[in-house]
């Protein structure tokens, strides 16, 4: 009778218990107490608006066309890299989408040339950063204009008005009650959280972040992440083409969409994702870009104008980043 000579696996993964103290004072819980005081507000300043049905969902319809930015836009910061071209990417891709149809594409095809446009512009990025090992923000920077230039020459003072019609209903329309464009962008998001993780390529992300060069000694390929990463920012703006196109009511000139990537950036800062790379969940940022289209609202009825919003947006912002930091180096000094 043979023995069994298996060695028994032992599991050395490092299981922390749940502790109801530390989970309320994480960093995505004080973005829901924002968040929730947000509503307090403008339910006790403006109580009939804010229980008129549909207030709520224009609220969050308002801020939905960003939404595919910033779940993009993760997963560069990750690798420690930025993309300041997005918005033009988004235009380029709602030019392309406008084109076609004017020439009398069938719509679907259409749709699908106005996202591969947008995987054209992302992977143009990626090739640079990646393989011509330039550096992300200058990239960018550059094809910003590269981008915009080429939408202002091919437009100039026109305006594209004929997109497919449910780009309108899918930005403005409810479902039971809730915005289709709030159940897309969460869908969506529930892909991103699974990618960066349960998976082997988040993994990646996090260690590129964290030190691209010791990822790479480590077998990982840092140049064939990092493009896969910017050819993903580039379908993603595809997809938010098709969100924009349709809160903006239909209509696409060149000169829209300016200030986007910045806002994009910020939801992601303010949601926990760190600047340097490999650090930061997906969770903060989907509660993030809720609650900056709720502040925006808050303040446009509280008489605050548009560049008052800014300076408070923007100190609020600051004192996001500055929080994480201060208390890292508290760690660091008990350490």
């Amino acid at each position: 009778m043979e023995k069994d000579t298996k060695v028994p696996v032992r599991d050395l993964r490092v299981k922390e218990k749940f502790q109801l103290s530390r989970f309320l004072v994480r960093w995505e819980m004080i973005l829901v107490y924002i968040l929730l005081a947000l509503n307090l507000v403008l339910l006790i300043t403006k109580t009939d608006l804010y229980l008129t049905f549909g207030t709520v969902q224009s609220i969050i319809q308002s801020g939905m066309d960003l939404s595919p930015l910033v779940l993009g836009m993760i997963f560069v910061l990750m690798l420690g890299d930025i993309d300041v071209s997005v918005a033009s990417i988004m235009i380029f891709a709602s030019m392309v989408t406008g084109l076609a149809m004017d020439a009398g594409i069938p719509m679907i095809l259409c749709v699908l040339l106005g996202i591969l446009a947008g995987v054209a512009c992302g992977a143009f990025n990626g090739a640079l950063i990646a393989y011509a090992k330039m550096p992300a923000v200058i990239v960018t920077i550059s094809t910003s204009m590269l981008f915009r230039g080429i939408v202002k020459i091919i437009l100039d003072v026109n305006v594209l008005k004929n997109f497919p019609g449910f780009y309108r209903a899918l930005a403005w329309t409810n479902l039971f009650g809730i915005p289709i464009s709030l159940i897309c962008f969460l869908l969506i998001a529930v892909i991103f959280i699974i990618v960066l993780h349960k998976s082997t390529f988040g993994r990646k992300l996090y260690m590129i972040g964290n030190n691209s060069t010791c990822s790479s000694y480590s077998g990982v390929s840092v140049e064939k992440t990092k493009m896969l990463v910017f050819i993903l920012m580039g379908f993603m703006c595809g997809v938010a083409s098709v969100f924009f196109v349709g809160r903006m009511g239909g209509g696409v000139s060149s000169t829209m969409g300016t200030g986007y990537e910045l806002d994009a950036i910020a939801i992601c800062v303010l949601g926990g994702i760190s600047t340097n790379g490999g650090k930061g969940r997906v969770y903060g940022p989907i509660i993030a870009t809720l609650i900056m289209a709720f502040l925006t609202y808050t303040l446009g009825l509280m008489g605050v104008d548009a560049n008052s919003r800014k300076i408070l947006i923007g100190i609020i912002l600051i004192v996001a980043v500055l929080i994480p930091n201060i208390k890292m180096r508290r760690k660091n000094k008990s350490a």
